[in-house]
């Protein structure tokens, strides 16, 4: 399927899991399987890793869970330009296309929904099913775009005068992830355990490369996604069900569903209605 080597090296310790890794050459980027079927590649959030899926199960389908760049068990470049939209959109699809094959289906949370559309608006001729979790389209106000990537300049310099617990520590009190607090002390320790992993290098990095503030505005292009498309939100976080209501819910082939008693990560707070979701999507007959 692809020149680049895919090398096993462990089971996991989670679910029937196989961790893996794709190299690129200078680098590599850490993936993990978990379930037989057909392939659904899933995309993680700013600060976490493909075991932020370790709860999720769909029958039928092998989910293909990467690591993005500086993040889990992928590598930490010292080229920053690994951590920009574009390379990481060409080494993604470098990635998918030598474990997944030329045709799977697509699934991204918060950061990984923005560049699971990105990717989606590029390769769509590729993708079967497309689902994004609480996932913007970019910030089409150009003043907005850059408050916005001196906000996360100021995050980014922060973290570097830190380290990955005091991230961890403040990126948990954001009120998008108020609802958080409610989760078992068991699943907020994993958490916050995933968060602290990380590098404060590749946090700053990812944050100048591929944040909100350097992303394209692309909302004037979701009418191009023409595979069957799936947004899910939870009702807890308002400003992502508004994006699923006002915008998504007008792009043909496109469902919302709203998930009750969830916040930004509805995989993580309620995976059962979350995997329910995904079935009543998945096995649609269409």
């Amino acid at each position: 399927m692809s020149q680049y080597a895919c090398n096993i090296v462990e089971n996991s310790i989670y679910n029937p899991t196989l961790r893996m890794y794709v190299d690129l050459g200078e680098y590599r980027y850490g993936v993990t399987l978990a379930g037989a079927g057909k392939p659904l590649v899933c995309l993680h959030g700013f600060s976490e890793s493909g075991y932020t899926w370790d709860g999720i199960v769909v029958p039928g389908y092998q989910l293909i869970r990467i690591d993005t760049i500086g993040h889990g068990d992928s590598d930490i470049p010292e080229d920053e330009t690994a951590f920009s939209i574009p390379t990481m959109l060409n080494d993604l699809h470098t990635v998918i296309s030598a474990v997944a094959g030329e045709s799977y289906s697509l699934m991204g949370y918060s950061m990984g929904a923005r560049l699971a559309l990105l990717y989606a608006l590029e390769y769509s001729s590729e993708i079967e099913n497309l689902i994004l979790e609480s996932g913007s389209f970019g910030i089409e106000s150009d003043v907005e775009r850059q408050a916005r990537k001196a906000a996360d300049e100021q995050l980014a310099l922060a973290i570097e005068d830190n380290d990955g617990e005091w991230f961890a520590a403040k990126w948990a009190d954001i009120s998008i992830f108020e609802s958080q607090h409610q989760l078992s002390p068991v699943v907020q320790d994993k958490l916050f355990q995933r968060r602290a992993h990380n590098s404060p290098y590749a946090l700053a990095a990812t944050l100048r490369g591929s944040g909100q503030g350097v992303m394209p505005y692309v909302g004037h292009r979701l009418q191009e996604l023409s595979m069957p498309s799936l947004y899910i939100s939870g009702a807890l976080d308002t400003k992502y069900t508004t994006i699923g209501e006002e915008l998504f819910s007008n792009v043909p082939n496109c469902e919302h569903v709203i998930v009750n008693g969830a916040g930004h990560n509805v995989h993580l707070e309620k995976p059962g209605p979350f995997m329910t979701a995904l079935a009543d999507f998945l096995y649609k007959e269409r």
